[in-house]
């Protein structure tokens, strides 16, 4: 037969007696220290500085012009052999742009130097290869807010590792080229 317990064996290990004025005295001593330490903390947290507000982006509408692809990264030259060469043009507010084989149309403007363009609506012809990836890496670049910085008669648009340079062609832009 198991001898049977009635009190912990170990004595510091009874839990304390509820109430009284003791247990009041602790909770309380608690308290103050939570709240002491709180305020510790708080001041030693510090607030950064408010700075300018943040200025609104400078929108204007993509100056009218005419450009025709020399170089990109996603083909060396401006020009694939036996393909016209890729073309792009602004007026009133649309961009007009061909690759080569399809052509594609959306609404354009200048958010501080980026170029942002609605939704690109575009034909589908299917390209023979090399100019199906070069089409659709171009019409992605087109749409993923290049940087568009213009100096004489280049254009350069930067996306990512994608880029492209462009220069002022004559009055047939977003039409094929010569």
């Amino acid at each position: 037969m198991s001898p049977q317990f009635s009190e912990n064996p170990i004595p510091h290990l009874n839990p304390p007696p509820q109430g009284g004025r003791r247990d009041l005295a602790r909770r309380l001593h608690f308290r103050w220290y939570a709240v002491l330490l709180g305020a510790l903390i708080q001041g030693c947290v510090t607030l950064p500085e408010p700075g300018p507000p943040p200025r609104e982006p400078i929108v204007s509408a993509v100056p009218d012009g005419n450009w025709e692809l020399v170089t990109s990264t996603f083909i060396g030259a401006g020009r694939i052999p036996g393909v016209p060469r890729a073309t792009l043009a602004f007026r009133s507010g649309t961009m007009s742009a061909f690759s080569g084989c399809n052509r594609a149309s959306a609404a354009a403007r200048l958010v501080d130097d980026w170029l942002e363009v609605g939704a690109i609506a575009t034909t589908r012809r299917g390209c023979p290869e090399p100019l199906g990836s070069f089409d659709s890496r171009f019409f992605k670049l087109l749409g993923a807010r290049p940087v568009f910085l213009v100096d004489g008669d280049t254009l350069t648009l930067v996306s990512g590792g994608d880029n492209a340079r462009l220069r002022r062609a004559g009055a047939t832009g977003g039409q094929q080229g010569r």
